[in-house]
């Protein structure tokens, strides 16, 4: 039973350091995209609304960072943070998709990397006020945070369920009868407790 505590007790340690890291790495998000829309409004006004608008957006937009999930067995979820290519700007997953793509032919070069998608801030002209700099710095660094963000909830949820399964085999305690051998009790769903041989 003392190896089950000191479990119960490092569990709870590493559910609550994970919480925490968790509510730091919040904050950030919050002040990086606080400060984000903050710089966009500035530039905005500096500007005028109509000159930084959704009528200023590209024809085809492509994405500068695209995500990867992926999970170990028995680890918590995984995030990794992938440069976007300007070629496509369809999730590239394979199999993926319901629409119609259009189809093309195969590659001249062959291999070659595809070059990086055009920068979004010369939709909005050549000399951008440095609000419209600081946002879009902003706003890429709260695209690397929220994947931490992401990574630390997938890691809290994964240590409050050890946590939990831990607390479920320390309140199943083991009985001993006279002469019947061990005997497990059991809670049933209206949470009564049977004995069930061991």
């Amino acid at each position: 039973m003392a190896g089950l505590g000191a479990e119960m007790d490092a569990a709870a340690l590493a559910l609550m350091e994970a919480l925490e890291a968790l509510q730091q790495r919040r904050r950030l998000l919050e002040g990086l995209l606080r400060e984000g829309w903050l710089s966009l409004s500035h530039a905005r006004y500096s500007l005028g609304c109509h000159r930084v608008s959704s009528l200023q957006y590209g024809a085809t937009m492509a994405p500068r960072v695209r995500v990867l999930a992926s999970q170990d067995p028995g680890e918590p979820l995984h995030f990794e943070e992938v440069p976007g290519t300007g070629d496509d700007p369809e999730d590239p997953q394979e199999g993926g998709g319901n629409g119609l793509r259009q189809r093309r032919g195969p590659s001249e070069k062959g291999g070659a990397p595809s070059r990086p998608p055009p920068d979004p801030l010369t939709w909005f002209g050549v000399l951008v006020p440095p609000s419209l700099r600081r946002a879009q710095g902003s706003f890429t660094q709260g695209v690397t945070l929220a994947l931490e963000v992401a990574e630390l909830q997938s890691a809290v949820t994964a240590a409050a369920e050890r946590y939990r399964a831990l607390r479920r085999r320390q309140r199943r305690p083991r009985v001993d009868t006279e002469g019947k051998g061990d005997l497990e009790l059991h809670e049933d769903p209206a949470g009564n407790m049977e004995p069930i041989c061991g």
